[in-house]
């Protein structure tokens, strides 16, 4: 387990980033994008719209890649646990 355990610290097992919004900062982000919007033209916003579209498919991979890293990490660390993986007898 240690060999996981300090792969893991040393930053050799991949690791990612992940950002939570809060209720503020979602109210925030949709004040911005109304008035945004505002400002546009009916063909602009239309456009607007497909790259917003875009972006958050684009961030829904992210996630999801997210989420099997996470359950990749989860298993070699069971895996370890289980085997002993360098632990010093």
């Amino acid at each position: 387990m240690n060999k996981v355990l300090q792969d893991l610290y040393h930053g050799r097992i991949p690791g990612w980033d992940s950002q939570v919004h809060t209720e503020e900062c979602r109210k925030k982000i949709v004040d911005e994008r109304k008035h945004l919007m505002s400002l546009m033209s009916p063909k602009a916003v239309e456009s607007f719209k497909k790259l917003e579209a875009l972006h958050y498919e684009c961030h829904a991979k992210g996630y999801e890649n997210n989420y099997a890293n996470a359950f990749k990490m989860g298993v070699l660390l069971m895996c370890a646990v289980f085997s002993g993986d360098g632990d010093e007898k």
